[in-house]
């Protein structure tokens, strides 16, 4: 079986399965199976079932589908207002995908409160956040960055986020280095210097044989940019 079939098989498999957990209203299962199959309309269907405003609303926003986007996103809020121990993990993103979809949406003043209020809250959380939800609010930003096209946000957002994950070899740094060159790749000035960057990291630990596979792996991913 050539390449092409086994894509077409593995997608009508996802497709099954996320009908299979529709059926039993799965929608969590439902929502990734489709993403599996590169369907993200019934993606963002089966997350609006399953009250994930996280997922759906930058799915919507990716979409286009502005006015749903921004009905969920004042959803998420309202649910995060209601349940302070979320706040810390989701009042940043709920507030810049908010600000997104109101940009997008052409409405400009009310998308500038939302984005004040993202940044005030991120100031905050890195002061009092642990560093794994400070560094996720940063690349929050960068995707904010992303959607907007604004970017000095996308490179701020992941050059703080790298910050906050630390100066030692470990994988959120990796992961986030890898989605930062990722969206950077054809600005090669930037390219070559995070590459750079990158190739001096070093796995420091006793636990050899996981982190030199993931050097190995992020050696491979910048070899083939």
């Amino acid at each position: 079986m050539d390449t092409i079939a086994k894509n077409i098989l593995k997608i009508e498999l996802w497709r099954r399965a996320a009908w299979n957990f529709e059926k039993t209203d799965l929608h969590p299962e439902s929502a990734a199976a489709w993403l599996a199959a590169g369907d993200d309309d019934k993606a963002v269907n089966a997350l609006i079932k399953a009250g994930d405003r996280a997922q759906a609303t930058p799915l919507l926003i990716k979409a286009k589908r502005y006015k749903e986007a921004l009905e969920q996103a004042h959803l998420w809020l309202e649910e995060i207002s209601q349940e302070p121990q979320r706040q810390a993990d989701e009042m940043v993103p709920a507030f810049l995908f908010l600000a997104a979809a109101l940009t997008l949406d052409q409405q400009p003043e009310p998308a500038f409160t939302a984005y004040d209020r993202a940044r005030r809250k991120l100031s905050q959380s890195a002061k009092t956040s642990l560093p794994l939800t400070t560094g996720r609010n940063w690349e929050t930003l960068a995707t904010y960055g992303i959607l907007v096209k604004r970017p000095d946000l996308i490179r701020l957002g992941y050059e703080k986020a790298l910050t906050t994950y630390g100066q030692t070899f470990n994988l959120q740094r990796l992961r986030c280095a890898g989605e930062y060159l990722e969206t950077v790749k054809n600005d090669h000035c930037l390219s070559r210097d995070l590459q750079g960057r990158i190739a001096s990291w070093q796995p420091r630990s006793s636990i050899k044989r996981e982190r030199e596979r993931l050097w190995q792996a992020m050696s491979e991913f910048t070899n083939k940019s």
